[in-house]
């Protein structure tokens, strides 16, 4: 079991930026900079997301979450799937958990928000 400490969510920059990209203050080579190991992570790794991108309007954009830490090892800063994120946590550790979309079709990407994992029984309210 674990724990997911409130989410801190990036929605109010990343409206400001499409914002910003539509008027024109921002180029298209800023908002489409996905790697190369972003877009095979968001292939193998992510999930389908039900928003189109805001970009290209591809509806098939995925949700990829990053584990970064240091109680993490060698495995901090990789994208990893719900059941490994329940493993890391099983296993009594602590890591912070990033939530990226991805748009596969032109490139666009975005951190939507961050959270810290806890185990369970490691998480006491309001201490």
């Amino acid at each position: 079991m674990v724990a997911i400490l409130p989410w801190v969510s990036h929605r109010l920059s990343r409206a400001r930026l499409i914002q910003d990209y539509k008027a024109g203050l921002v180029s298209r080579e800023a908002v489409q900079d996905a790697d190369f190991l972003l877009l095979a992570a968001a292939d193998f790794h992510g999930y389908p997301s039900s928003t189109a991108c805001p970009i290209c309007g591809e509806k098939e954009m995925r949700t990829v979450y990053w584990v970064y830490g240091d109680e993490l090892k060698s495995r901090a800063g990789t994208a990893r799937s719900l059941e490994e994120i329940d493993a890391f946590a099983a296993e009594g550790l602590t890591f912070d958990l990033h939530e990226v979309e991805v748009c596969t079709s032109c490139k666009w990407n975005y951190l939507l928000r961050t959270s810290t994992v806890l185990p369970a029984s490691g998480f006491q309210p309001g201490v």
